[in-house]
């Protein structure tokens, strides 16, 4: 089994006790679009599409934004949670390529996807977004700024988070011609990527 496909399983297996969490997520969600909506084209009449979007909080956040929004996700129960919440949200793999042809949204977002990835699957998360996006790249995820209980929930996670922090501007200067850090949270940023 892959390290992407453990991380799929680990996800499948806590959606219910993840989902308790939406109503924060969300509203933490509505106060980053507060810091950083400046970063992002006007929503209107424009597509999005969410990669890895769990039980949809951040599908949801991008939707009450004004953008036509719709999430994927390779945990079929996170699918499900988000289904049950009305938001739109399909099952696939981005890291197998997804059934969208290119350009196809105007803005492609990941929230809390990469950290999670070894650095190979990180490379082919940010292809498969920047082949999907005509316009805006836009990963939300942590900063350089740690916590002793971040950095606690990250190691039982197991994903790569420690080599993620340090290297995350470098690998994404070196996949698009563009990139912004917008500081959106005492432990976040959005990183905004042109393709």
């Amino acid at each position: 089994m892959t390290e992407s496909e453990r991380h799929s399983r680990l996800f499948d297996r806590i959606a219910l006790p993840y989902s308790w969490f939406f109503s924060g997520q969300t509203r933490s969600y509505a106060a980053c679009f507060e810091a950083g909506r400046g970063a992002l084209p006007p929503p209107a009449g424009k597509k999005a599409l969410d990669l890895g979007c769990g039980t949809g909080a951040f599908t949801a956040a991008l939707r009450k934004e004004g953008w036509e929004t719709v999430g994927i996700d390779a945990a079929p129960a996170m699918v499900s949670v988000a289904g049950r919440r009305g938001i739109a949200c399909a099952q696939g793999n981005l890291l197998k390529g997804l059934p969208y042809p290119d350009k196809s949204f105007d803005l492609v977002s990941a929230a809390y996807v990469a950290h999670g990835l070894v650095r190979e699957d990180r490379r082919l998360l940010f292809a498969e977004a920047g082949r999907l996006s005509r316009g805006v790249v836009l990963f939300h995820d942590y900063n350089g700024e740690r916590s002793f209980l971040t950095d606690f929930i990250e190691w039982l996670e197991g994903g790569d988070y420690f080599n993620f922090i340090g290297t995350i501007a470098d690998e994404l200067r070196s996949a698009f011609s563009d990139l912004r850090i917008v500081p959106v949270g005492k432990q976040s940023a959005w990183y905004v990527c042109t393709p």
